[in-house]
């Protein structure tokens, strides 16, 4: 029986499944999956199912055609591994001449990059460069300065051919974005949630084509996405606030509606305008089947579309259970309009207005929208646990150990 995810890509000629984690954090996981299967033929199915799910040094076979990461996932990566992390930080902290927190925090963040591109360069060099991409995020502490942000996207940038840069959807990360693509170099716009954010993307990346073009730069093996956060747009408790003081009755039906309108518009947009950026669905939920969808209306209503989505596991877990639930796909969703008076609804709403209309927010806006500002403290806390772990690591390189001063 073919998964969820395979009968989605099937629906759509350009879809794509991507892995949102470290590939080496898969392995793990699947053991994990495969012995909370409920009985014996679950088990047997979801082996078959993820045994053809990310196959980096088999192409033809994976479902998985790319890879998403950012300081959150490699926090949890590393601090899920701390022992087989441990050895390799003191090393680290060894062979500077002159060590300290933040180049330490640095270079694991870069060797995290390392090893997943390692992983997924295989599927890189078979599918001459189409597919095998790992997105390699940029410090969050640095989105507002564009100088700070270019230099470190240069360096990650290094590491390896597949390594493809993410950069948040600031006007800042903008001017990074045309820098980067004119040096022909791949870009994944992130912290991403409405229209206006799309076309300031769409204008970076068609600059920074234009002048690699004069420069006489190969962009043959250049990709470009665009993440749309769509979970964390109607998560967004701007929305309900709004509604509740206008007295319009919201449902999780209709901020799914919201998530998907402006999905819908952003890839009439693309298919209009022939923009070189494909959109990137992340934060995709299941839901409730008392609010009126069978499943996910992420996926039933992006179906068909030239759509990649990068899935969490446990979202892939979440489908996994529920599989039976789901209808057959239909591959004209993408195209369908959303409910005339669902999107009547929306309208009264000022943050689903901004980010549904495409001079909804000057570029100087974005990092003060609702869901950036969340989203934004979420990565940021995640990397200062990362920061920690490495910190911890110095008090302890000294024997005994004792609360150094960190500086």
């Amino acid at each position: 029986m073919p998964s969820v995810l395979h009968e989605l890509q099937q629906a759509g000629e350009s879809a794509e499944i991507w892995w949102d984690s470290s590939p080496l954090d898969f392995p793990r996981w699947r053991r994990k999956q495969l012995a909370e299967a409920p009985d014996d033929d679950t088990r047997s199915r979801w082996r078959e199912q993820l045994d053809r799910f990310l196959c980096p040094a088999t192409p033809e076979r994976s479902l998985v055609r790319g890879v998403t990461t950012n300081p959150s996932l490699v926090a949890q990566s590393v601090l899920a591994s701390p022992e087989s992390w441990r050895n390799d930080i003191q090393e680290l902290i060894r062979y500077q001449l002159t060590p300290g927190i933040e180049s330490t925090f640095a270079l694991v963040y870069e060797e995290a990059l390392r090893r997943a591109a390692r992983e997924m360069l295989p599927m890189w060099h078979a599918t001459e460069g189409r597919f095998g991409w790992v997105s390699g995020q940029l410090d969050p502490r640095h989105m507002l300065d564009a100088d700070l942000m270019l230099e470190q996207a240069l360096r990650i940038a290094r590491i390896a051919p597949n390594l493809m840069l993410k950069v948040p959807g600031t006007k800042q990360g903008y001017q990074v974005i045309r820098q980067l693509v004119a040096r022909g170099i791949s870009v994944n716009s992130t912290l991403s949630y409405t229209v206006p954010q799309f076309i300031a993307c769409a204008e970076a990346v068609e600059s920074g084509l234009a002048e690699a073009r004069t420069r006489g730069i190969d962009t043959g093996r250049w990709r470009g996405v665009f993440t749309h956060m769509i979970g964390r747009f109607g998560a967004n408790k701007d929305l309900r606030y709004e509604a509740a003081i206008r007295d319009i009755d919201i449902s999780p039906s209709d901020l799914r509606w919201g998530e998907l309108a402006v999905l819908k518009r952003i890839h009439r947009l693309i298919a209009q305008n022939g923009h070189p950026v494909k959109p990137l669905l992340s934060s995709l939920e299941v839901d409730d089947p008392g609010h009126g969808s069978t499943l996910s209306m992420h996926l039933e209503q992006s179906a068909g579309g030239a759509v990649a989505y990068t899935c969490k596991p446990q979202f892939i877990a979440d489908v996994m259970r529920r599989e039976s639930e789901l209808p057959a796909f239909d591959s004209t969703a993408i195209g369908q309009e959303v409910p005339a008076d669902v999107l009547e609804k929306l309208m009264w709403l000022p943050s689903f207005q901004r980010a549904y209309d495409p001079k909804g927010m000057r570029p100087e806006e974005f990092a003060h929208y609702g869901p950036f500002v969340s989203t934004y403290a979420e990565v940021c806390a995640n990397t200062r646990k990362l920061i920690d772990f490495v910190a911890h690591q110095f008090q302890t390189a000294v024997s005994p150990a004792r609360p150094l001063l960190l500086v």
